[in-house]
C-alpha cells in the first residue's frame, strides 16, 4: 500500500479533533486520530524539530538584543611584586603593591549597514518557517501512521473475507460427503474439494499472518510496549454513488495556503533574502559610540607633605646653611579618596571603514545571494511539485473510481456465475474443478474490490488533504 495513498487515512478520521492526552488504555481500540495525537506526543523526531523550533526562536531574541547597547563592567584586584610600575602613581615600586581597577563601558552602533536590522529580520523568517517544519514533521509521522492503520483496516476484511470462504468451503466438503455417500458424484469430485478447503485454509493463517504483521508494524510505529493489547477501532467506511471530485486547478489553490511545506520554503527564502542584506552590510563602514567610566586603587599611593630643612652650602666665605622644601610621604591615602581623585571617563565616536580584509566580506554576500536564490528556486519547485502531485492525485483518484465500478459489476458478474456453478455441482451437473474455478475466480474478484474501495478513498482524501478539509469521513 502506498504512502502517498494511505494519505488519506489521515484526513479520514477526525485528526484534527485528536484528543490532548495518551489516557486510552491498551485493550480498548484505538481510533485513528487517538493513534496519530499519540504519536504526536511521544516521537523523538517531532520533539527534534520542536527543540529546533525553540533554537530559533532564541535566535530571534538574541539578533534583537545585538541591536541595544552593550553595557559591560570590569574589576580586577591585583598583587604585583617585585619591580613594577604602580598604575595609578606612575612610579617604580619594589615591594608588593596592591592595585584594583574598575571600570564600566558601553558601546552602540549607530550606523553598521543594517546588519541587525536585517539579521533580526532573518531570523524571524526563519522562525517562522521552523514552526511549519514541526508541522510538516507532524504530518510525515501522520502519513506513516495511517499507512499502517489503514494497512490493518484492510486486513482485516481480507482475513474476514478468507474466514468467510474456509467456512462456505467446509460446508460445501461436507455436502459433497454426502452426495458421494449417495453415489451422486465420484470420490475424485470429494478430493477436488478437500484441497480447496486446504488452500482456503492456507489462505486464512496467511491472512491471519499479515494482520498480525501490520498490527505489529503499527504498534511499532507509535513505541508501544504490550502489542499483544493493542489494537484499532474500525471506523464505517462508506463510497458515495456519485462522489463530486474538485479539479486540481480547485484543489492546487487551495493547497497553497494550506500546506507547510509551501509555507516553510517561502519563508526559507525570505530568511536567506534577510541574510544576504545583512552580509552586504559588512560592506559598509560601521559607526559607533563608546563611553567609559572608571577608577582605581593603589597600595602605594601616600599622601606627602612639603618640609623644610637645613642643606649645608659651601661658599667662600664659609659654610652657610639655607632651608630647603623637601617632600615626606605620609600615611597611605584612604580607598574612598583614591576611588574619587582617580575617578576618570571617556567618550568616543569609531569609525571602521573596511578597505581589505582578504575577500571574506565580498565572499560572505555573494555565497549570501547564491543561497537565497537557490532557496527560491526550492520555493518554486516545492509549488511545482505540488502542482504535479495534486495533478496526479486527480488523475489517480478518477483512475481508482472507475476501476472500483468496474470491479463492483466483475463481483457481481462472477457471484452469479459461482451460485450457478454451485448449483449445478451440488446436483452432480458440474466438476468439482468448475466448482473450484469458479469459486477462485469471484475470491480474486473480491479481493480486488476490497483493494479498489480502499485504493479509491485513499486517493480521494488526499485531495480533501490538500485542501485542508476536515479529516473524517
Amino acid at each position: 500500500m502506498k504512502l502517498n495513498l494511505i494519505a488519506i487515512l489521515l484526513l479520514s478520521f477526525g485528526i484534527t479533533n485528536a484528543q490532548k492526552d495518551s489516557s486510552m488504555a491498551l485493550g480498548q481500540p484505538w481510533p485513528l486520530d487517538y493513534c496519530i495525537n499519540y504519536a504526536w506526543q511521544h516521537n523523538l523526531t517531532i520533539k527534534q524539530s520542536e527543540i529546533s523550533r525553540n533554537i530559533a526562536e532564541n535566535n530571534v531574541t538574541s539578533s534583537k538584543g545585538n541591536i541595544l547597547p552593550t553595557i559591560n563592567g570590569y574589576a580586577a584586584n591585583t598583587w604585583n611584586y617585585g619591580r613594577t610600575i604602580d598604575p595609578f602613581t606612575n612610579t617604580f615600586a619594589t615591594s608588593e603593591v596592591l592595585s584594583q581597577d574598575f571600570y564600566l563601558s558601553s558601546q552602540f552602533t549607530i550606523f553598521g549597514g543594517e546588519q541587525s536590522v536585517n539579521q533580526v529580520k532573518q531570523n524571524k523568517a526563519a522562525f517562522e518557517a521552523s514552526k511549519f517544519d514541526v508541522e510538516i514533521s507532524k504530518n510525515n509521522i501522520a502519513l506513516n501512521i495511517a499507512a499502517s492503520y489503514l494497512q490493518v483496516l484492510l486486513d482485516q476484511e481480507l482475513l474476514t473475507e478468507a474466514t468467510n470462504q474456509h467456512r462456505v468451503t467446509l460446508q460445501q466438503v461436507e455436502h459433497t460427503q454426502q452426495l458421494v455417500t449417495a453415489g451422486s458424484l465420484s470420490r475424485s469430485n470429494l478430493l477436488d474439494v478437500q484441497a480447496q478447503e486446504a488452500n482456503d485454509d492456507v489462505n486464512q493463517v496467511n491472512a491471519q499472518t499479515q494482520l498480525d504483521l501490520a498490527t505489529l508494524g503499527l504498534a511499532q510505529l507509535l513505541d508501544i510496549d504490550s502489542v499483544q493489547l493493542f489494537k484499532i477501532a474500525v471506523p464505517i467506511i462508506t463510497i458515495p454513488d456519485n462522489p463530486a471530485i474538485d479539479g486540481p486547478e480547485q484543489v492546487y489553490f487551495k493547497a497553497l495556503t494550506s500546506m507547510p511545506d509551501i509555507h516553510s520554503a517561502e519563508l526559507k527564502w525570505k530568511s536567506a533574502e534577510d541574510a544576504k542584506n545583512a552580509a552586504a552590510g559588512a560592506l559598509y563602514p560601521k559607526l559607533t559610540f563608546n563611553a567609559t567610566i572608571g577608577s582605581g586603587y593603589s597600595g602605594s599611593d601616600y599622601q606627602t607633605y612639603v618640609t623644610t630643612q637645613s642643606v649645608p652650602v659651601v661658599t667662600s666665605a664659609g659654610t652657610i646653611y639655607i632651608q630647603e622644601p623637601t617632600e615626606v610621604a605620609g600615611p597611605l591615602i584612604t580607598w574612598g579618596k583614591q576611588l574619587t581623585d582617580n575617578f576618570n571617563k571617556s567618550l568616543s565616536f569609531r569609525l571602521n571603514i573596511p578597505i581589505l580584509n582578504g575577500l571574506q566580506s565580498n565572499m560572505a554576500y555573494r555565497n549570501a545571494k547564491l543561497t537565497a536564490l537557490n532557496n527560491y528556486y526550492n520555493y518554486e519547485n516545492s509549488e511545482l511539485t505540488l502542482r504535479k502531485n495534486i495533478q496526479q492525485a486527480y488523475a489517480d483518484a478518477l483512475g481508482a473510481l472507475r476501476k472500483y465500478h468496474a470491479t463492483q459489476k466483475s463481483v457481481a458478474s462472477l457471484t452469479e456465475a459461482y451460485n450457478y456453478t454451485k448449483t449445478k455441482f451440488d446436483v452432480g451437473m458440474s466438476t468439482a474443478l468448475d466448482y473450484n474455478t469458479a469459486q477462485t475466480n469471484l475470491n480474486k474478484a473480491q479481493s480486488d474490490l476490497l483493494q479498489a474501495k480502499y485504493n479509491y478513498i485513499f486517493k480521494i482524501k488526499v485531495l480533501d488533504y490538500y485542501q485542508g478539509k476536515p479529516l473524517k469521513l
